[in-house]
């Protein structure tokens, strides 16, 4: 309740809390046939598809402004679901339409395009896995496209913002034109200073977020340092990265991952439940998060990845020119991913063996040794 009663929440005027900003929500799924195969007595694929379909439709429904992108990922490529070029309209009538013709249009076209492309991409999936080897997850491969979707949609947003405050202060001139000189220089002035502060007011920046599913269970499959660029160009584009975890165990990379960009980390024990959850724990903006008390996720394990082996290490080396963690040094001396030379020096300081100490013999008083003191004292007995 002290929380509740805090001055950030009794001082804080309406104006400066509620906003009209279009926000763009991108939702990356998982499919890795692994994970979804742990939890199947729980909850099925289709089930949380729909879910995440209903957490889109309450995006679309707060603003006419919203957008959403659906990225699907599997151990091979990821793929866009929505917005897909070849199903831009989705009117076509080339396939019978599942949903009901009286849903809301903006609904209606992100549902049937996410639901045919969804089961398109899972037997593309699933034929890819009978004839090749298991891979690393692209996980981080989708990521990177919801990132650069996010950076094109925001110079798209800034280029209409531009665009519309040229076309305000044009018709505003021109306008002013038309009327007495003598009135036009004071009429303009104020009209002119009165659309730009509109202009100002009303266009910002694209907000945007990402929402990762996942079911895979452990961090083996994730490239570390792939991810760790991910994350270093979230935090410069100001992309919240949120993840909803299934499965059995936590991922401590996707942790990062939102730890990193001030995201939302939740695993949800109980996945039929995840309606629930996503309308109540992810579906806060970014922007009112500081005023709302949410889950928050304190312990977070920092572990890195080798670059070589690929695997977690507790205890490593690190290049001191481009940072790259190491389970082990390698044979040549160089850093495996920028080439540099290390310290010969260094080197052998770091993986010289331990030598063991021997501890002198204390001597007694008259000079001779413990050992021989001892068997003295036996002889004379």
């Amino acid at each position: 309740m002290d929380a509740i009663s805090d001055r950030v929440f009794t001082e804080t005027s309406l104006e400066s809390t509620t906003n009209d900003e279009p926000s763009l929500l991108t939702i990356i799924l998982d499919i890795s046939p692994k994970g979804w195969y742990n939890i199947r007595n729980s909850i099925s694929l289709q089930d949380v598809a729909k879910s995440l379909l209903v957490f889109l439709n309450g995006h679309l429904s707060i603003n006419n402004s919203n957008q959403v992108a659906f990225i699907a990922s599997s151990p091979h490529t990821s793929k866009f679901l929505y917005p897909h070029p070849t199903n831009a309209n989705a009117d076509s009538g080339i396939t019978k339409s599942k949903i009901s013709p009286g849903m809301y249009r903006q609904f209606k076209n992100v549902d049937e395009v996410v639901l045919q492309e969804l089961d398109q991409f899972v037997q593309e999936t699933s034929q890819q896995l009978h004839n090749a080897t298991a891979r690393h997850s692209s996980i981080t491969g989708a990521i990177s496209m919801a990132l650069t979707y996010t950076y094109r949609m925001s110079i798209l947003d800034q280029s209409i913002q531009t665009t519309t405050a040229a076309a305000i202060n044009t018709s505003t001139m021109s306008s002013a034109k038309q009327s007495e000189v003598a009135a036009a220089s004071s009429s303009t002035t104020a009209s002119t200073t009165s659309a730009t502060a509109a202009v100002s007011s009303s266009s910002t920046s694209l907000k945007s977020r990402i929402l990762i599913v996942s079911a895979n269970d452990g961090d083996d499959s994730i490239n570390y340092i792939p991810l760790m660029n991910c994350i270093f160009t979230a935090q410069k584009l100001k992309v919240s990265i949120d993840v909803a975890k299934l499965g059995f165990k936590n991922s401590s990379y996707l942790q990062q991952a939102s730890d990193a960009t001030n995201g939302v980390y939740l695993h949800i024990e109980d996945p039929r439940g995840i309606t629930q959850v996503l309308a109540t724990a992810f579906f806060i903006e970014p922007s009112l998060r500081p005023y709302i008390i949410l889950p928050t996720n304190t312990q977070v394990n920092y572990k890195a990845s080798c670059f070589i082996t690929k695997k977690p290490v507790d205890v490593g080396f690190v290049c001191s020119v481009c940072l790259c963690i190491m389970s082990s040094i390698p044979d040549d001396g160089k850093c495996p991913a920028c080439s540099s030379d290390f310290d010969k020096r260094s080197i052998n300081e770091l993986t010289k063996i331990p030598q063991v100490v021997t501890k002198k013999k204390r001597k007694l008083e008259d000079g001779t040794n413990g050992k021989n003191q001892t068997e003295r004292l036996v002889v004379d007995s």
